[in-house]
């Protein structure tokens, strides 16, 4: 293969420039070889961005996660801090204390 021929069967000439040069087999090879590179790094792209925007969102939610489950924990000691306390006044004193620093879910 000359590198006449090299040059064109690898180069960057517009499938026009390649039909009239090659014959129409060769050059249609080298054309859908050429789309398909194309179209796969497109795709590459396309998916990328979705996986990493997917992983992102993924992360929010676990951190969501994490901080209900905090606060599910902080509820559940504050509960049972109350019902231990000696008088019905502490506890009320206790849950009052947990509302007020939780105003989100009340």
């Amino acid at each position: 293969m000359s590198a006449n021929d090299l040059a064109v069967k690898y180069g960057t000439y517009q499938p026009e420039n390649l039909l009239v040069i090659l014959p129409l087999e060769e050059a249609s090879d080298i054309i859908r070889e050429s789309l398909r590179a194309e179209v796969r790094h497109e795709l590459e792209y396309e998916y990328d961005d979705r996986i990493s925007s997917a992983e992102e969102e993924a992360s929010d939610w676990e951190s969501r996660a994490d901080s209900y489950e905090c606060d599910a924990v902080s509820f559940a000691r504050a509960i049972e801090k109350a019902l231990l306390a000696p008088t019905l006044d502490e506890a009320k004193i206790i849950l009052e204390r947990v509302r007020s620093d939780n105003r989100e879910y009340f």
